[in-house]
């Protein structure tokens, strides 16, 4: 019998959806399904523009930033990238393909409904029975960050070097004026420029997050808290709760 050669240029034809390559089961599952439930409540009023392309939906972007955090992805290309090229990412943003710097822009103008999001969370293991929040026990503990209490950035400071990295025209004596955790970032010679950027974006979310005026560079996401001895320190509070009835 003559084996048949592959043909590799042989066109198929087939039909698919954005969820064939999904398990039943998956997590991706679930954040669509509670975003999209959500979403209405947190009435958000999505930009028009008159005039170019249409902006991206809100949603789709919020369940692309939830997924990508959940995976453990900050780094915008690689959610870009994933966006564009991984079945299971681009069933989750609804098949749009954001930029790196349309992810930038989304994380820090829409990052404050995190928070919201994850209280919502809550109510969602009501609902679904996970919980009754009947005998709720709550233990938490404060652990130091990786980052000296003087080892911070300004809003202020982040713009600047924020501007600078972006092209934008920012003069030799405002870079001068820079205090050395931002003077540090400006001559750190093992991150490129891209990473700077990256790095910038990521204090700048903070800033939105937490209302600080300072955010540490080495632990962008610990806050200034109190510890045991009454002193405030870079830290963060570790939480664990449990239900005895569920």
């Amino acid at each position: 019998m003559v084996k048949r050669k592959f043909d590799k240029n042989q066109s198929k034809l087939g039909i698919k959806t954005l969820d064939w390559n999904v398990p039943e089961d998956h997590i991706s599952r679930f954040v669509v399904d509670f975003i999209e439930d959500v979403f209405p409540l947190l009435e958000i009023d999505e930009p028009k523009k008159k005039k170019g392309r249409d902006s991206l939906p809100v949603d789709s972007m919020l369940k692309l930033l939830v997924y990508a955090k959940i995976q453990h992805i900050d780094r915008t290309s690689i959610i870009a990238d994933m966006a564009r090229y991984h079945d299971i990412f681009k069933y989750v943003c609804d098949d749009i393909r954001p930029s790196e710097r349309s992810i930038q822009r989304y994380r820090r103008e829409y990052g404050r409904y995190f928070e919201v999001l994850l209280q919502m969370t809550l109510k969602k293991a009501f609902d679904e029975g996970f919980t009754e929040f009947n005998h709720v026990a709550i233990d938490g503990t404060i652990k130091k960050a990786y980052n000296s209490n003087n080892n911070t950035i300004s809003k202020k400071e982040t713009q600047i070097l924020v501007d600078y990295y972006e092209g934008r025209l920012v003069s030799s004596e405002s870079l001068e004026k820079l205090h050395k955790p931002a003077k540090r970032i400006l001559e750190k010679k093992d991150m490129d420029d891209e990473d700077k950027l990256e790095l910038l974006y990521g204090i700048e979310t903070q800033f939105t997050f937490t209302g600080q005026d300072k955010i540490p560079v080495n632990d962008i996401e610990a806050r200034f808290m109190k510890g045991k001895k009454g002193n405030y320190m870079v830290a963060y509070n570790i939480q664990s709760a449990v239900d005895y009835d569920t």
